[in-house]
C-alpha cells in the first residue's frame, strides 16, 4: 500500500536545516525532497517499505565526505542515512525514514582499465553488466555472475560480498577486491591500500582500521578455531581472512567487503 498524500510537509524541520548547510557547505550534487523523489526509493528488491525524508545523489567523494562532515555535527545526531546503489537488496538495507544516499546518478564511471595488469577502477555506482561491456573488449569480466547483475552496482556488491552463480570457481566479490576508497560516518576517507599510519588522529576511519587489526592479530586462534572451513565465507567480516600471519599483512578490505556497513 503507498503512503498517504498529505497536503503539509511531513519532512523534519532539523533534516531541511541540514541539507540546506549541507548546500551552503558546497556540495554539488542532487538534493531532492519532492514526494516522487522520495517515494521512488521507498522500497527496493525486499518486501520492506518506507519513505526518506529526502534523497541526495552525490557527484563527487568530496560530496559524499561533506554528508559525513556535516552529520557527524551534534545538532544533526537523529538525522539518520542509508546508502543506496541499484536497489537490488533483499533485506531492506538501503531503506530508511532519514535521508538516502543515492550513489548511482552521478558516480558510475569507469575511471581506469589497466589491461596489462588487469585490473580495473571504478566509481560505487557502476552497474555490474555496465563494468562487463567496458573491460570485455580486453578479454576480461567481473564475476560473480548475479541474476540482478543489469541493475546490482559494485558499491552493493562490496557492501554484501556478493556471490552468485559461479563464485566457486570464480571467487566472490572480495577475491577481485584489490583497494578500496571508503567514506566513514564521520567524513574521513579511506584508502585501503594506504598505510594507516597517513590517516589523521580521532578519525572514524583510523580507528575502525587499528581495532580490527588488534582484534585480528590479537584474536587469531580464537577466530581459525571458531571459524568454519567453508570454500566460501559467507557474510559479515572476514576476520580469518583479514589477516595473514605468514608475512603479517592485514588486507582491510576483506572487512569492508560484506560489512553491510557502506
Amino acid at each position: 500500500m503507498l503512503p498517504r498524500l498529505h497536503s503539509q510537509s511531513d519532512i523534519h524541520p532539523t533534516v531541511l536545516v541540514f541539507l540546506q548547510q549541507l548546500e551552503a557547505n558546497g556540495f554539488t550534487g542532487d538534493i531532492e525532497t519532492q514526494y516522487s523523489s522520495r517515494l521512488a526509493v521507498a522500497t527496493d528488491n525486499s518486501v520492506y517499505q518506507k519513505l526518506p525524508q529526502a534523497v541526495v545523489h552525490p557527484k563527487t567523494t568530496h560530496d559524499v565526505q561533506l554528508i559525513g562532515q556535516l552529520a557527524n555535527q551534534d545538532k544533526f545526531s537523529n538525522v539518520t542515512f542509508s546508502p543506496r546503489g541499484g536497489g537490488t537488496g533483499t533485506n531492506g538495507q538501503s531503506l530508511t525514514s532519514g535521508v538516502v544516499i543515492d550513489l548511482s546518478r552521478h558516480m558510475n564511471k569507469v575511471l581506469e582499465i589497466n589491461e596489462d595488469e588487469g585490473w580495473v577502477r571504478v566509481q560505487t555506482g557502476i552497474v555490474k553488466d555496465a563494468l562487463n561491456d567496458a573491460v570485455r573488449p580486453f578479454g576480461y569480466f567481473f564475476s560473480p555472475d548475479l541474476s540482478t547483475s543489469n541493475r546490482a552496482t559494485l558499491g552493493g556488491m562490496v557492501n554484501t560480498d556478493a556471490s552468485g552463480q559461479g563464485s566457486l570457481k570464480y571467487g566472490k566479490t572480495s577475491d577481485h577486491v584489490l583497494s578500496l576508497q571508503a567514506v566513514f560516518a564521520d567524513g574521513s576517507l579511506l584508502e585501503s591500500s594506504e598505510s594507516v599510519d597517513v590517516l589523521s588522529e580521532g578519525t572514524f576511519a583510523k580507528q575502525a582500521v587499528e581495532i580490527a587489526r588488534q582484534v585480528c592479530t590479537s584474536q587469531q586462534a580464537l577466530i581459525n578455531e571458531k571459524f568454519p572451513p567453508l570454500n566460501r565465507f559467507l557474510t559479515g567480516y572476514d576476520l580469518k581472512n583479514a589477516y595473514q600471519a605468514d608475512d603479517d599483512t592485514f588486507d582491510f578490505t576483506r572487512i569492508l567487503c560484506g560489512a553491510e556497513a557502506l
